[in-house]
């Protein structure tokens, strides 16, 4: 049954000054979950994996700035002022206390000190140490190209949808990095959207160094840990699928369309912050 909800939305479309690529991806993996976070603003909390991987995202991003900089002496951003760090450990030490107090974290059966731990194991590790000390960033009239906000305009979207890309390379490819548990499949890494949304807003701001490539490194946190740079391609044509999905997302929202997912993997209560005023109601 099509859940619709269209006072309450109404007020919240009108109050929306943008969307980004994440609640778009909320959107499509449970409407009735982006509906108590964007329409009623129920809290969320904070997840052991959302502060590793922000703290893991911080750690390579200092570390590429301070590589592209030392190269670069003249260049000022706000990356020259990331404080120095002599050691690994301590380098991750800095960004785990800045990932720690962004967030209220429900660590559940884990520990900080399993993932702080969890991080520094996977730092310290001589493969991943060299692919990080091999990465350099692009630069521009406005500095680094390391977490570049970007923004895409599709007509009949009321709203720009904005995202940040973690780093473009001197060889003009928009890079994201990813931890985790497995291995990714390269048919995975070819079929998510979140690179073509990249790809299309870099396109439309007159940013075409790219070539349609985009680049997935992705921190394995394996016994050994790996890396995986799975590099693809798109084609232009692929961006009117997105703007349609984009257009479809938005039209939904604004009549208040809100089904719930039940058989997606979200709907759970490990995953689901919304879980006890949904389906969690009725268990």
């Amino acid at each position: 049954m099509t859940t619709r909800i269209r006072s309450k939305t109404s007020e919240a479309t009108m109050a929306l000054e943008h969307l980004s690529y994440s609640s778009i991806a909320l959107y499509l993996d449970c409407p009735t979950a982006w509906r108590y976070k964007y329409v009623l603003n129920q809290p969320t909390r904070g997840t052991p994996a959302l502060v590793f991987g922000t703290a893991i995202h911080g750690f390579i991003e200092a570390q590429v700035a301070r590589q592209t900089l030392a190269g670069q002496p003249s260049q000022t951003t706000e990356w020259a002022n990331e404080v120095p760090v002599p050691t690994i450990a301590e380098a991750w030490q800095w960004q785990w206390r800045k990932a720690l107090a962004k967030e209220s974290v429900d660590w559940g059966l884990d520990t900080p000190e399993q993932h702080y731990n969890e991080g520094l194991r996977l730092l310290t590790d001589g493969k991943i140490q060299d692919v990080i000390a091999g990465l350099r960033a692009r630069c521009d009239d406005q500095g680094l190209q390391i977490e570049r906000k970007i923004e895409l305009h599709v007509p009949g979207v009321g709203v720009p949808v904005i995202g940040y890309i973690d780093l473009v390379t001197p060889d003009g490819v928009p890079c994201d990095f990813k931890t985790s548990s497995h291995a990714w499949a390269a048919d995975k890494a070819q079929t998510d959207l979140q690179p073509l949304f990249y790809l299309a807003a870099l396109n439309q701001a007159g940013c075409h160094w790219h070539n349609w490539r985009f680049r997935h490194l992705i921190f394995v946190k394996t016994k050994t840990p790996q890396v995986q740079a799975l590099e693809h391609v798109h084609r232009p044509a692929e961006v009117f699928f997105l703007f349609r999905l984009l257009r479809e997302v938005w039209t939904a929202i604004q009549h208040g369309i809100f089904p719930p997912h039940p058989m997606g993997w979200r709907c759970n209560p490990q995953y689901c912050d919304f879980w006890s005023l949904c389906r969690g109601r009725h268990t």
